[in-house]
């Protein structure tokens, strides 16, 4: 098998897959979100999001940060089919005992936990939970795995598997009357018909079950654990970093806070999935194992997110009020104001996950552990010192230093490790900032307080427009780059054929 190369689909197509995946999610989630609130009501619906809660609190530990591990060795082998199937198999033989034990540990607790909480009728919602851990922590194994093999279509397949049924079992579920149970075990109905996917779909790409691999792992279980425990800490660092500022702004200050700050960072999350799109198109392609890393390819998906990012900054300055408006209503009187601080963090959060799972790949996540324990510790200090000057938008500053610092850190890491053009991404980011300031200036023509639906359409596209325009001007973009990318997307969205 040595010298054979799995199909690429290429950067463009895993990163529109990619990004279909992270959509179809917002999509079905959603609706579902939408339902379980209005039938179940407030009592059921808190059951529902509590059992949630407390599942997910597991699924980070009993991922053991295998999936980025694994991820990052099957990239570094790609050319050798015997070798992707062993080091499948190794994964697999870690990953699936950790994820079980978590399932039957939650399981066999989901009674003193209901007690603990002074709810009986939490018990069953969280045994239903338990069954979905092991079906979550084994469904992002299996997408880390097929983003590594530069096959997206496999997490996207395995998304819209996941959601469709969770979707669709749990409304039946909860209609038929199983009430907040029900729609816990339509999802861990969801994810066990999602991984099931997930297996059948690695099986085609690697051309037979992992687990029959005749050729022993170029790596060894040690050393998968030794990088795993480096992606652990990281990936565990980096989730608590994004939980600082809620739990200090519920220590200091108030619930209503808390909602006002929180609502606001659900808008970010979504601002930030093109980043985690382009990092599963892109980051894969500068493993060592398949050659020298294609740092052109890094550098110019930097520039691009950088890009697209610049669009929403006037928005989010110049209509924050009327944008706060439309999505959360009107009982979010303090959030237009922690929307406009937090602009830079959702320009910068895109290009922040893109070279973040770059420098995973690049074998470099023991460095990562340090960088993201000093951004821990800023953003702790941080954090408390501006929220008690400042108040919300004390916190939302501090999230903007933290998000700045951190992607700089990593970027620092990346120009260490390949060549990545620092001065022409440092223009690019002066020429954004300019285009993004004559979008503001025409926004601010069109209103900043109740925008009527022709204000919305054209302040959006003019400001658009005037956005473009300026990019051409100061020639950061040309005639000829739009036209190229353009055809380059098109033939990416084109359907393929793959063994994916």
């Amino acid at each position: 098998m040595q010298g054979r190369r799995l199909a690429d689909a290429g950067a463009i197509r895993n990163t529109l897959l990619q990004f279909m995946t992270n959509m179809a999610g917002v999509v079905f989630t959603g609706a579902l979100t939408l339902f379980l609130v209005r039938v179940l009501g407030a009592s059921g619906y808190g059951r529902y999001a509590l059992a949630v809660s407390i599942a997910s609190l597991l699924v980070l530990p009993a991922g053991l940060g295998l999936p980025m591990a694994i991820a990052r060795f099957l990239a570094d082998h790609r050319t050798n089919l015997d070798q992707l199937r062993a080091i499948l198999a190794l994964g697999m033989r870690l990953q699936v005992p950790a994820a079980l034990l978590a399932t039957v540990g939650l399981f066999a607790a989901a009674g003193p936990v209901a007690a603990a909480y002074g709810d009986p009728r939490l018990a069953w919602p969280l045994r239903f939970m338990a069954l979905a851990v092991a079906g979550q922590v084994l469904f992002g194994f299996l997408s880390y795995a097929g983003a590594a093999l530069r096959q997206s279509g496999v997490a996207l397949r395995m998304a819209l598997a996941e959601s469709a049924t969770e979707t669709s079992a749990s409304i039946a579920l909860v209609v038929a009357g199983a009430g907040a149970a029900g729609a816990a075990l339509g999802k861990a109905i969801g994810y066990a018909l999602a991984t099931a996917a997930g297996v059948y779909l690695i099986l085609r790409l690697l051309g037979g079950p992992p687990w029959r691999a005749r050729a022993r792992p170029l790596v060894g279980a040690r050393e998968v654990l030794g990088y795993a425990g480096a992606t652990f800490v990281v990936d565990l660092g980096v989730s608590v970093i994004a939980q600082v500022d809620i739990l200090l702004i519920g220590a200091l200050l108030t619930s209503a806070a808390v909602g006002s700050f929180s609502a606001v960072m659900k808008i970010m999350t979504v601002l930030g999935y093109l980043g985690t799109a382009v990092a599963g198109g892109v980051a894969p392609r500068l493993s060592f194992g398949s050659g020298p890393p294609d740092a052109r390819a890094l550098s110019r998906a930097i520039r691009y997110l950088l890009i697209v990012q610049g669009l929403v900054l006037a928005p989010m300055i110049v209509w924050s009020k009327p944008i706060v408006e439309l999505l959360l209503g009107r009982g979010y009187p303090e959030s237009p104001e922690i929307m406009q601080v937090l602009s830079v963090m959702a320009f910068v959060s895109a290009p922040a996950a893109l070279i973040s799972v770059s420098v995973t790949y690049l074998g470099a996540a023991r460095r990562r552990v340090r960088i993201v324990l000093l951004t821990l510790v800023l953003g702790l200090l941080c954090t408390y010192w501006f929220l008690r000057i400042l108040g919300l938008v004390g916190a939302a500053i501090a999230d903007d230093i933290v998000a700045t610092a951190y992607v700089l850190a990593n970027l620092w890491i990346c120009t260490r490790l390949v060549s990545v053009d620092v001065r022409t991404l440092g223009m690019t980011v002066l020429r954004v900032l300019v285009a993004g300031l004559a979008m503001a200036l025409l926004m601010l023509v069109v209103g900043t307080d109740h925008l009527s639906p022709l204000q919305w359409l054209v302040g959006g596209a003019a400001g658009g427009a005037v956005y473009a325009a300026s990019l051409l001007v100061t020639r950061e973009v040309s005639l000829g780059e739009l036209r190229t990318v353009t055809e380059k997307l098109w033939r990416g969205a084109r359907p393929s054929v793959s063994p994916g």
